[in-house]
Parts: structure tokens; sequence; C-alpha cells
């Protein structure tokens, strides 16, 4: 059971594979045009290409064929396999067959599994909970959302983990306080977390957390915003190595080390140009 846990909650997102064709009987009841009537026909075999005993798997006694079986069914694009997987979480999965099916929903995101999913997020076992959050970070739906950011107040740290990651994926806005919250207590997640989210002025917010927040934990999220090539203009990283030469703790030089390290050479940047002053004079030496 708990091999099956952990490879859901590592594959967030199933490898998706061609649903099988097979021609179906039956002619149109009304009149409709020649391209109508072929999509009408290709809906009608993807209601009916997914084997019954794989559907049935998911719910027999072992755990192991079901865990295969869950996969097998996100790996198809039928619409019937995704039917197949969220009827089987509604009538309740065991968490090693209800990990890989979350996950295997992720691989077709529809927005009937919101709630599923959400139900799934408030599991009693830990395994699963991540494996909900992970999954509904695909999910631009303010009830997606609000599970996250519930999600970043869980007793257990691995789920406050697993949260953290989806509001970063996700874009959750609404999860920017509540990382700040986990950003003072240290937790590195809600910082790669609120790097992402980071735009020029949540960069600055998050550069006024020193004295109130960790130095690792805040040379970790600066640094991360960063390295981030979508994050600019450079005046914006300008502000940013300076933030980063404030934090004394040597984290602070590891993290504008891995800027200069990641960052191109050419054209000269006004922030790399910053950051490697920063890091000559703490260190005494050149790069």
């Amino acid at each position: 059971m708990t091999t099956g846990i952990c490879r859901g909650v590592a594959l967030v997102m199933a490898l998706t594979a061609p649903a099988l064709a097979q021609p179906a009987g039956g002619a149109a009841k009304a009149p409709v045009s020649k391209g109508t009537a072929k999509a009408g026909k290709v809906a009608k075999v993807a209601k009916v290409d997914v084997p019954p005993e794989l559907i049935a798997a998911l719910s027999a006694p072992d755990p192991e064929a079901g865990e295969k079986a869950a996969e097998a069914l996100g790996a198809s694009t039928s619409p019937a396999a995704h039917e197949a997987l969220l009827d089987a979480l509604a009538l309740g999965l065991p968490p090693a067959v209800a990990v890989p099916a979350m996950t295997a929903l992720g691989a077709h995101p529809a927005p009937s599994d919101v709630v599923a999913l959400k139900r799934y997020a408030g599991h009693h076992t830990p395994g699963v909970r991540i494996a909900a959050l992970a999954t509904l970070a695909m999910y631009p739906d303010p009830v997606a959302h609000a599970a996250i950011v519930a999600g970043l107040h869980d007793p257990v740290g691995m789920v406050r983990t697993a949260a953290a990651g989806a509001a970063g994926r996700g874009r959750v806005k609404a999860a920017i306080e509540p990382l700040f919250v986990l950003l003072a207590k240290g937790e590195d997640s809600s910082a790669r977390a609120l790097a992402v989210l980071a735009d020029p002025d949540l960069a600055r917010k998050v550069a006024d957390q020193l004295g109130k927040v960790p130095d690792p934990t805040l040379a970790l999220a600066l640094g991360a915003i960063l390295k981030r090539t979508d994050f600019g203009p450079d005046e914006a990283r300008v502000e940013i190595v300076r933030a980063i030469a404030k934090i004394q703790d040597p984290s602070a030089i590891s993290a504008l080390t891995d800027y200069l390290d990641s960052s191109p050479k050419s054209p000269p940047r006004p922030s790399r140009g910053e950051a490697q002053m920063v890091v000559e004079a703490r260190l005494g030496g050149g790069r």
C-alpha cells in the first residue's frame, strides 16, 4: 500500500495515450451533416472502448490490480475512462488505489473532477491528501484553490509542502498570505511557492521580511525569484540582489552565486554586475 501511495504522489500527471478505436454500429436518429455524424460516432466509440474488467479492477480486493487499472485508465483519452475513475472515487477507494486514480484524473482535467478531489483533500491518510492537493493544482477553479489554501493549514508538514507546491503551480493568489505565515516559520516550500507567484510588488514584500523570517529561508525565496527567467524588468532584479546582500547568513552568497551561474553573461545585466560585486566583496575574490 505504501508503494502505491508514493508512486501516486510522485506522478503528478500521468502520461497520455490514444484511446482504442473500434467501429460502432447504429445510425443517427435525426438528419445531421456528414461531419456531425462522424463526430457523434467517435463520441459513441469513446463510451464503449474501455474494457469492463479494467473498470472492475479499480474496486478489486487486490490494491496492486487497482493501481494498475487506475494508471491505464488515466492513459486513455476516452471519456468513459475518466467517468470510471470519477465513479470509483465517488464510491470510495483505498489509499493505494485512490492516489493513482486522482493522479489519473489530472491527465485529462475536467471541471467535474474538483468535487471528488476536494473530498479526498480532507482524507484521514496524509498520502491521499498530498495526491489530491497535487492534482488540484491543475484546476483553475475557486473550489480547488480554496482546498489548496486549506491544505496550507494542515497539521502534517508533508501535506503543507504539497499544498505550497500546488499553490505555486496553480498560481493560487489566495494562498499568498498563508504562505507568508509559513515563510515566517522557516518552511522552505513556502519560499519556493512565493518565488513562483512573485511579481515585482510581491518580491518587494518578500524582501521586506528581513528580520521576520529565518535568513536561509528568506535567501532561498529571493534567490529563487532572481533565477526566474520570466521575472523582470532588470531593475526589479537589482532590488532583489540588494535585498539578498543585506542577509548576513552564508545562504545569501549561495543565492547570488547560483544566480551568476545560471544567468547569461551577455548581454550585460546591471543585476548580474551588482551580484558579482556583492559576491566578490563578501568572499574577497573574483569569479
